[in-house]
């Protein structure tokens, strides 16, 4: 409908004081693509191009709120880079205004945002990277939690043909050993200048210390989990994450037992993960 497309699109005009002008002085390119009618463009267009910035600070706010979920993430970009735009440009990248035209979540996009400018080398601190996973991982974790679904009970006997997955607001990651190290090391930076804001100006103020080395080669796995205040991490084994990964998608016991054999995981292991995941309600049957 041209009335969801013409939302979407005074949503990045709010946020986009350059593709406001493009708007107004190119039209016809810069709406081509757009699903609008002639009155609507027409009605658009009749608004005081100066009403678009009556609030200054929107992409301000709306940046701590993407901050406060990124927070680790943001706090190592501002590090290295040593520049609020640099964050704040996302509001104005093809990533931003393609996720809100399509309707999608602007926190994963800003994720997103962030991970291109990690491939194109614009951003280069060592730990960011796997940092970012994480957290975009909670991310995602926490808007599938909106996917109510009812658990089927366990049959006595389970039966490979099943079809089981990972419950909603559940996934499984691995990353460098020393991630969870240095977002705690972040943390109690961000914690000792909340402490007193202000103090930041001072150049006897705390300073981020310098992080933990980045171990590639040593590994941790981790499942995300639903909890009473959205969603927590769990330490889990090598074995559990190349099993409980096939179970991103709907498949047969068998299919993943399958995938996990291929990945150097035994049966006998494969089916007691399985059975366990089951009991714990960590996957669910899907029938």
């Amino acid at each position: 409908m041209s009335y969801h497309t013409l939302q979407h699109l005074v949503v990045r005009m709010l946020f986009d004081p350059a593709f406001v002008s493009t708007v107004y002085q190119n039209p016809d390119k810069a709406l081509a693509n757009l699903t609008l009618t002639e009155q609507e463009k027409t009605q658009l267009l009749a608004i005081d191009p100066r009403a678009w910035n009556y609030d200054p600070l929107r992409r301000l706010r709306t940046m701590r709120s993407l901050v406060e979920e990124f927070k680790v993430s943001a706090t190592l970009v501002l590090s290295e880079t040593r520049r609020l735009a640099f964050l704040e440009n996302f509001f104005s990248s093809k990533i931003f205004h393609q996720f809100i035209q399509d309707r999608k979540s602007m926190a994963l996009a800003f994720a997103e945002y962030l991970s291109t400018a990690i491939v194109k080398g614009e951003l280069t601190t060592p730990q960011l990277n796997d940092v970012l996973r994480l957290e975009t991982l909670m991310a995602r974790c926490r808007r599938d939690l909106t996917n109510k679904i009812r658990i089927p009970a366990l049959p006595e006997k389970l039966n490979e043909n099943l079809r089981v997955r990972l419950i909603p607001g559940a996934d499984v990651g691995a990353f460098q050993a020393n991630t969870v190290a240095t977002i705690q090391a972040v943390e109690k930076y961000l914690f000792e200048v909340s402490l007193m804001p202000a103090m930041v100006l001072c150049d006897d103020a705390p300073r981020l210390e310098k992080l933990p080395i980045v171990e590639q080669k040593k590994k941790i796995y981790l499942l995300c989990l639903p909890s009473a205040n959205g969603v927590s991490l769990v330490d889990i084994d090598r074995l559990d994450y190349l099993v409980l990964i096939e179970a991103r998608t709907t498949l047969t016991i068998r299919q993943i037992i399958e995938r996990a054999l291929a990945s150097g995981v035994t049966r006998t292991k494969a089916q007691e993960i399985i059975a366990t995941a089951l009991e714990e309600q960590t996957i669910y049957l899907n029938q």
